[in-house]
């Protein structure tokens, strides 16, 4: 009994140290198929006769399988010697696999897994570097007779979904080939670039291969992703099991962080609408802007001390004001915006005009531009309404002498 404890001890302890590069990690969507034969790879890791062969070859080569390694070296080398380079390790990793003592099964996966890191590393080369430097404005392109080997018909293995270093080629390919289509001109949209590459994959591969790129372009891109996208997606993913991931639990994430990125984004236009906002003087020298007026009903009027028909429009103001019950001038206010070219001209004119007892603005000279550009104030006297919620619901609203206009302002304030 000893004896069979310890045999399985050591047969679990074999089975937990295989290497990393050889199993699909936890960011890997294909563990989500349920595969038969991956549960077998692992059950062959686990013979001591193949966990003795791959401790060896892991200790040679394990690093040319390491893409975190691999990918830094991609970012410093020059195409044509990571070609030489990757053909002289392909050539020593098979030389070494045909002297084992490795199990069939695990010889013909393992000779796999050596023939698609090499391209799939050929292939990862443009799109890290792309990645890597944004100030590239295009996608490097591969030479012709570096790539010339790779045939199409290779995607429509379906079995080859089970290698690991072919899933990586597909989703480098994948994105080089979709970039090909688009000249290899770098997206601006990240939104765009993850529906084209769906669209080229769903032209391109076919079965198991179709499902897990489009799967992996999800998993890959949850952070980018609109729910609408994601919906349109995985609906053309034919296996049950893996349209399921992403039809409940992925889109329940999608939907949540598309409504912090909107959430962001009005932030954003908030603080960016307000930075750019046109700025008033009032007469204690402080600077403000419509903004500090939500949640009220605001009657802007710009004037000025020579405008003669400005002046004319006064008294009406002031009986409109004056016939607004108390309540409503808590919700109504009455701003008098001045284009006076100076403050001093602009304080005189309060005062003759017996404006003091109600708000009082003025554009100083730097604002005087942007004012009569944001507003299209081409003549004056000019009126702006602005509703409660802080938008201009009238660019050219109707003059004080106009019956209608306290009506209008009335109806804002309810």
């Amino acid at each position: 009994m000893k004896k069979i404890i310890v045999l399985l001890f050591i047969s679990f302890n074999a089975f937990a140290q295989h290497p990393d590069w050889l199993m699909a990690d936890s960011n890997d969507v294909y563990t989500s198929f349920k595969y038969v034969k991956y549960d077998s790879l692992k059950l062959e890791l686990s013979q001591p006769d193949n966990q003795y062969f791959i401790k060896e070859f892991d200790k040679k080569f394990g690093a040319n399988f390491n893409k975190k390694v691999q990918y830094e070296l991609l970012l410093t080398a020059n195409i044509d010697q990571l070609e030489m380079d990757l053909y002289d390790q392909r050539k020593a990793q098979l030389d070494f696999l045909k002297n084992s003592k490795a199990s069939k099964f695990l010889a013909d996966h393992l000779e796999k897994e050596i023939k698609y890191n090499y391209w799939h590393l050929i292939f990862a080369y443009p799109i890290e570097r792309g990645n890597q430097d944004q100030q590239l404005k295009r996608v490097i392109s591969l030479p012709s007779v570096v790539i010339s080997g790779l045939k199409a018909d290779f995607f429509k293995d379906q079995n080859l979904i089970h290698v690991r270093t072919f899933r990586s080629l597909l989703m480098n390919y994948l994105t080089y080939k979709n970039s090909e289509e688009k000249d290899f001109v770098k997206y601006a949209n990240q939104l765009q670039s993850i529906n084209d590459k769906a669209e080229y994959a769903s032209k391109t591969f076919s079965g198991d291969i179709l499902d897990y790129a489009l799967a992996q372009l999800l998993i890959n891109n949850k952070k980018n992703l609109a729910v609408r996208t994601t919906r349109n997606i995985a609906k053309n993913i034919k296996n049950n099991d893996v349209r399921y991931i992403f039809e409940s639990k992925f889109i329940n994430e999608v939907i949540a962080i598309e409504a912090i990125a909107v959430a962001q984004k009005k932030e954003e236009d908030a603080k960016s609408a307000k930075k750019s906002a046109v700025q008033f003087n009032d007469l204690e020298g402080k600077q403000f802007d419509f903004s500090k007026y939500v949640g009220k009903v605001v009657y802007v009027d710009f004037w000025a001390s020579w405008c003669g028909p400005c002046k004319a429009e006064f008294p009406h103001s002031k009986t409109m004001h004056e016939g607004l019950s108390e309540a409503d001038k808590k919700k109504i206010v009455f701003l008098y915006i001045s284009i006076d070219d100076t403050e001093e001209k602009w304080k005189n004119g309060i005062e003759s005009n017996d404006l003091g007892d109600f708000v009082n603005g003025w554009v100083s000279p730097e604002w005087s531009a942007k004012v009569s550009q944001q507003y299209m104030i081409r003549t004056i006297p000019r009126y702006m309404i602005i509703d409660k919620t802080g938008k201009i619901v009238s660019q050219d609203a109707k003059r004080p002498s106009n019956p209608d206009t306290l009506g209008q302002l009335l109806e804002l304030a309810k």
